[in-house]
């Protein structure tokens, strides 16, 4: 299957910075002081990737924990599958425009706001949490939609 090099800016989930919190501490199991000074004595531009990018996702928790409204963004340069475009159809673009821009407390409400039918719009924001552009956020009994990426570039080389 053909593959296209995409660079995707998106959100991460609190679970996921911690599960990669956990990979960067089975990968250094001393913590920053070790990383640092590995970095300090062969400076490997890969030690000092991830140092930032640790530093960055423990700096998002601890805001976090002080009461702060959760915020980490990153930029990734991936492979993807062609198929996997052939899921955004109009209307699932559309989505993804309108939920930053319409205030919406539930997937009913977007639908509203979009003058669409409820299931149709539910159906199409669970292809776009497949590919991880969107999360239904559990609040009370209504499912919130939240955009997870910013922007996807492709890249033509």
């Amino acid at each position: 299957m053909r593959q296209l090099p995409v660079r995707i800016v998106r959100r991460l989930s609190i679970e996921e910075v911690r599960r990669r919190i956990r990979v960067f501490e089975r990968k250094y199991p001393r913590g920053f002081e070790d990383l640092q000074d590995r970095f300090n004595r062969g400076g490997e531009r890969e030690l000092l990737e991830d140092y930032m990018e640790w530093s960055y996702m423990v700096h998002a928790l601890g805001a976090y924990r002080e009461g702060e409204e959760f915020d980490c963004v990153v930029e990734e340069e991936q492979e993807v599958a062609m198929d996997l475009f052939s899921g955004l159809t109009p209307k699932r673009v559309e989505l993804l425009y309108a939920i930053p821009r319409l205030p919406v407390s539930s997937v009913n409400s977007l639908a509203e706001r979009v003058g669409r039918d409820v299931k149709n719009v539910y159906g199409d924001l669970r292809s776009l949490e497949k590919l991880g552009f969107v999360r239904l956020r559990k609040v009370g009994r209504s499912l919130v939609p939240e955009l997870l990426i910013e922007e996807i570039s492709f890249i033509f080389e």
